[in-house]
């Protein structure tokens, strides 16, 4: 018997020892701080917006044509870069080169004819003074030297008339850009008019969108706008120009947006959003600190002990990052943007540190 008490004692000894070994330090103290991302409540100027549909294209995207007749006996490849003033297309010139080589012998021979005609008229002038000579010999001596002097005008004019045929044999490019397709081949014939290559300014590019007639009092040409590609890059750019003139049939006006640097792509889809309204202030956190649930949306503000309040939000319009919001909250609060998710209230939280 006296066995089976001791027994007893020392199990309970060894029980009570791990009931209280198994008592954690953090049951005592609480959770660790969570480790997040903080941001800020801002006060912005903000207005619903409408978002349209939008195309990417270049400032500059012509078909260039040829002015000369000749054989293509060169063009720039497709997707070749070509600097303005540079090389798109070279006619055969043998014709051309020809044909000013004329023009400058014509241009010689009546500039040496003018020259002596000159001469002439000017000594025949002197001896109509000392009536060597009647006053009707010099009026013909006169008459050849104008009509010498008139057909050098005219050789000149030729030989101008030959060197601009021979600089449209080569087609110039009027703007920097890529050649995005040929139109004709090596060895085809050429004409005045037929179109030879698209050339496109691929480096000043633009959004171009239809935007309600309604909305035309709250834009002006210099406005920043937001500009999203379909893979959803978004970025904002200043409005270049506004086309002052409706659809009669979809109530719309046009609007440039301007994309310059961007490196998007010709031809890429693309949305703008524009606003509806006036902007009036607001407050606005990062669009990350807004927990979105079926019960409401509420983001998570930190006090000065770095402790996650769950903050109750009704949220307005976004731009720029930023998303506007309404409930117990004020300018230049601290509020995480990031971790919030496994957030309570009341949890002590970290500032995630960035890498240096």
């Amino acid at each position: 018997m006296f066995n089976s008490l001791r027994s007893g004692a020392i199990a309970g000894l060894v029980f009570g020892g791990l009931a209280v070994l198994s008592t954690p330090a953090q049951a005592q103290n609480g959770p660790p701080p969570a480790i997040v991302r903080i941001g800020e409540i801002v006060e912005l100027d903000m207005a619903r917006t409408i978002t349209t549909p939008a195309s990417v294209i270049a400032r500059n995207d012509a078909r260039i044509a040829a002015e000369a007749s000749g054989r293509i006996i060169m063009i720039a490849e497709p997707g070749e870069y070509v600097e303005a003033g540079g090389v798109i297309a070279q006619l055969d010139n043998r014709q051309a080169r020809i044909q000013l080589d004329d023009a400058r012998a014509n241009l010689a021979r009546s500039t040496a004819n003018a020259s002596y005609q000159q001469a002439e008229a000017e000594r025949f002038a002197r001896l109509a003074e000392n009536g060597t000579v009647p006053a009707t010999r010099l009026r013909e001596v006169e008459l050849a030297r104008d009509l010498a002097l008139q057909d050098q005008r005219q050789a000149r004019a030729n030989m101008q008339r030959a060197e601009l045929e021979l600089e449209r044999t080569q087609i110039l490019a009027p703007f920097a850009g890529r050649v995005a397709e040929r139109l004709i081949e090596v060895g085809e014939l050429s004409a005045p008019g037929r179109e030879i290559a698209r050339l496109v300014d691929t480096e000043h590019t633009e959004a171009i969108a239809m935007a309600p007639v309604a909305i035309a009092p709250y834009l002006q040409v210099g406005q920043t706008v937001s500009v999203s590609l379909s893979e959803g890059e978004s970025i904002q750019a200043p409005i270049r120009a506004i086309i002052p003139v409706g659809d009669a049939v979809s109530r719309t006006f046009e609007v440039r947006i301007d994309l310059e640097g961007t490196g998007w792509l010709v031809g890429s889809a693309a949305r703008a959003a524009f606003p509806a309204e006036t902007p009036r202030s607001q407050m606005a956190a990062p669009y990350d600190a807004v927990i979105l649930r079926a019960n409401g949306s509420f983001v998570f503000t930190v006090d000065a002990e770095n402790s996650a309040h769950q903050v109750p939000v009704e949220t307005g319009v976004r731009s720029g990052g930023f998303i506007a919001i309404e409930g117990e909250i004020e300018s230049g609060q601290r509020v995480v943007v990031s971790g919030a998710e496994t957030l309570s209230e009341g949890r002590p939280v970290q500032e995630q540190q960035d890498d240096a």
